[in-house]
Order: C-alpha cells, then structure tokens, then sequence
C-alpha cells in the first residue's frame, strides 16, 4: 500500500506538460466518440436503450 501512495510523489514541469500534450493525436484508436452510430450502439450495449 505503501508504494502505491508514492505514485504522487512526483512533479511534471511546464516543459513536461508541453511534450506530453505532443503526443496526443486527437483522435481514439478504437472508436470516435463523435459519430452518432457510435454512441448509439453503446447506448444499446450498456442497456440504456
């Protein structure tokens, strides 16, 4: 347990957090969240429908 608190025991910089936001691509490698069949079909899935 103890370990698992020392995951916040770090500090990204703002040089960090510039390179970090590089990578993302702005897009999901599984599925878009925009597209309305999409969500419609995990509407259908998740019994919401």
């Amino acid at each position: 347990m103890i370990q698992n608190f020392d995951v916040f025991d770090f500090e990204l910089s703002n040089e960090d957090m510039k390179e970090i936001s590089k990578l993302d691509e702005q897009s999901s490698l599984f599925f878009s969240h925009y597209e309305p069949e999409t969500v419609e079909q995990f509407m259908v899935w998740g019994g919401r429908k």
